[in-house]
This record gives C-alpha cells, sequence and structure tokens, in this order.
C-alpha cells in the first residue's frame, strides 16, 4: 500500500471519528439539556420537603380539567402551637410522614395530592360524588399517631386538621381559581366549627364567610 492511500486512509479515519465524536457530543449535550429542563419544570410544580406538587402544580391541574372535579383543602389545626412545642424540625418530619399517608389516601380514590402551603394541602378528584368521603378520610389521616424523633428517643404525636371541599366544573366556570377560594371558605367555616371537621361549600350557607389570609 503506497504512502499517498495509507495518508488518505488516515485523514478519512480521523475525519470519520471526529464526526462520530461531534455527534455524540450533541447527543449527550441535547440528553443533559432535556434532563436539566425536565428537572427545572419538575422544581417549578414540586413541593421540595414532601415532593408533592406545589400550588402551581396544583392550578396547572386545574387548568386543564375536562371534566367537574372537587377541590378538598386540608389545614393543620394548631401548628404554631406545635412548633413551639417541639419546634421546626419536628413540623417538618411531621409533615412528611402526614404527606405520605396524605397521598396515599387521595390516590387510593383517584385524586391527586398537593402541599400549597406549610401547613396546608389540596387534593384534586374527579369523582365529586365521593369528595365529602374523601375529604374525611384525609382528616382521618392526618389524626394518626406519628412517631417524630427528636434529640432523644421517638416521642408519638398526635395533631388533627380541618377539611374545606368545593366543586369545578370547567365548562360553566369561568374562574378556576374560584375553586381555591371557595374551598378556603369551606375550610374556613370548618375550622369555627373545630377541630377535625369538614365542610362542602354552599354559597346559600356561606355568604357572610369572606376570602383571606392562610387559616389556622
Amino acid at each position: 500500500m503506497s504512502t499517498l492511500v495509507q495518508v488518505t486512509a488516515l485523514v478519512a479515519a480521523i475525519v470519520i471519528t471526529a464526526a462520530i465524536t461531534y455527534h455524540l457530543t450533541r447527543l449527550r449535550a441535547a440528553a443533559r439539556h432535556r434532563a436539566a429542563v425536565a428537572a427545572a419544570l419538575h422544581a417549578a410544580h414540586h413541593d421540595d420537603l414532601t415532593g408533592l406538587g406545589n400550588r402551581a402544580g396544583f392550578h396547572a391541574v386545574l387548568a386543564v380539567a375536562g371534566r367537574p372535579v372537587a377541590v378538598i383543602l386540608i389545614n393543620l389545626d394548631r401548628t404554631r402551637t406545635f412548633v413551639a412545642r417541639f419546634g421546626d424540625r419536628a413540623l417538618d418530619q411531621l409533615l412528611v410522614l402526614t404527606a405520605g399517608r396524605l397521598q396515599h389516601a387521595a390516590s387510593t380514590a383517584g385524586g391527586r395530592l398537593f402541599r400549597l402551603r406549610r401547613d396546608e394541602f389540596a387534593a384534586v378528584i374527579d369523582d365529586r360524588a365521593d369528595a365529602a368521603g374523601l375529604a374525611a378520610r384525609l382528616v382521618a389521616a392526618v389524626a394518626e399517631p406519628t412517631n417524630i424523633q427528636l434529640t432523644g428517643p421517638p416521642i408519638t404525636v398526635t395533631v388533627t386538621a380541618c377539611a374545606g371541599v368545593a366543586f369545578l366544573a370547567p365548562h360553566v366556570d369561568a374562574e378556576r381559581r374560584l375553586a381555591l377560594g371557595h374551598a378556603d371558605r369551606a375550610l374556613r367555616a370548618a375550622k369555627h366549627v373545630g377541630r377535625g371537621h369538614t365542610t362542602v361549600f354552599n354559597p346559600a350557607a356561606m355568604r357572610g364567610t369572606t376570602d383571606g389570609g392562610p387559616v389556622r
């Protein structure tokens, strides 16, 4: 084989290798980009502490709802008292463990669970007929005894929650965010009754209830 042929073959091999390397590099870069975008989207719609969907994820689900759904707000009772006694880290443990139980109850009923703020969760369920029943099961799940780890041996704590239920009919309700406001008003009514209660939004019965800041 002549030197010219050898050089030509070597150059061709180098060019082919470079082309393959460039192609693989672009594929890896594209894969990294897709992974980064997916991670960013996931982070934008999920809660860091519990891994549940967050408020943005909740509104995204309502925005694409194509049939009537129920919105259930669950707010833990007296979390300020809990923090004063056990501390913020203990509350975080409680929220993570409680979120797991709520997620199980919601998913078993075909619903989705979200964490809207520190001590408040929301569930969305297609089966509006079972919304009140699911709300009661979610409140019961919160009330299950929970073991938390502080500086010493684990201790068992029990907390309660209230729930408010409202309904959204996408083809009738022009403003879907009203469903959250109505559920919040129902939650306030439940809180007014007492710990561990559930209330379904009733416009006629709740005319005097106004939307406002966080409930406790």
